[in-house]
């Protein structure tokens, strides 16, 4: 690695974090700095890929993504999540492998179903209004914490049919804003169960 950053210029070398979480790694790449200056932690935050994460009620996955901004902000080389997306269920087709089912609807190795995946995934055209504002909460508050690291790369910018994993279709739809930057809910990681509870009023 030392060999690779000597001739980096001012390139900056990305390393994943190989899916065991920030704090394995603390204490990586620490000795001689600033020698590691120019090298970023790249890590990957879905909350989809297992039970206790896809049990979440819709504040719980708004809460976890806020506590994710201590953690990032603290790591001691910068740090990207280099792909996320604003979706909160494993509803998208052939997501935990072809022809296989989700874990959200029981589909998937007959696991307990926690609801139906109809309009929680798909054309973003049938989803509701306040499914929509869900997405757009959970995605800010995702976007205001990994801000406190070194940024963010969004996963994935198009889909043939899973919406809530599109980019593009978030911006046709609203739960993605045109300027990355814009809020709506800029003080949602104060207060996850306050911000749920103002869009089910809204709803009514």
């Amino acid at each position: 690695m030392a060999d690779i950053l000597d001739l980096q210029g001012n390139a900056v070398v990305m390393i994943h974090d190989a899916f065991k979480g920030l704090d394995y790694w603390r204490g990586f790449m620490t000795e001689g700095e600033p020698t590691w200056s120019g090298v970023a932690m790249d890590v990957h935050s879905y909350q989809v890929f297992a039970d206790n994460e896809i049990n979440r009620t819709e504040t719980e996955h708004i809460a976890a993504a806020c506590a994710q901004g201590k953690t990032l902000s603290s790591f001691h080389l910068w740090t990207i999540v280099g792909e996320w997306s604003a979706a909160a269920t494993d509803c998208a087709r052939d997501l935990n492998g072809r022809g296989k089912g989700a874990r959200y609807d029981g589909s998937l190795d007959g696991r307990k179903a926690l609801g139906t995946c109809k309009f929680k995934t798909g054309p973003g055209s049938k989803f509701s209004d306040e499914y929509k504002t869900f997405l757009r909460q959970y995605w800010e508050a995702q976007a205001i914490s990994f801000e406190k690291g070194a940024g963010w790369i969004s996963w994935t910018w198009k889909t043939a049919e899973t919406d809530d994993w599109s980019y593009k279709a978030g911006l046709q739809y609203g739960w993605i804003p045109k300027n990355p930057a814009e809020r709506k809910y800029p003080n949602i990681c104060d207060s996850p169960s306050s911000a749920v509870r103002q869009r089910d009023e809204e709803m009514l």
